[in-house]
């Protein structure tokens, strides 16, 4: 009887195994996320109209390339910049 109960006593005094075990999570980035728009060619007139739809243009392909790495950031859990 005394060697059960010394037996629990020593047990209840053990420290809990610590967790080494390391888990490695690659998040699966979207192919589509991993190209940007291509930039508009230069235009070869100098109109204000053809240079204004250039600059859109020019500014759209940027957003795009901007949302797909805002995307990559939260999906690999990097925080967005300020």
């Amino acid at each position: 009887m005394k060697a059960v109960l010394l037996c629990l006593l020593l047990a209840a005094c053990a420290a809990p195994r610590p967790v080494t075990r390391i888990v490695t999570v690659t998040p699966q980035i979207p192919e589509s996320l991993l190209h940007c728009a291509a930039a508009p060619d230069v235009p070869l007139t100098g109109s204000q109209a053809v240079i204004a739809r250039y600059i859109v243009a020019l500014w759209q392909a940027g957003e795009d390339c901007r949302a797909h790495v805002a995307a990559i950031d939260q999906a690999i859990g990097k925080p967005a910049p300020n």
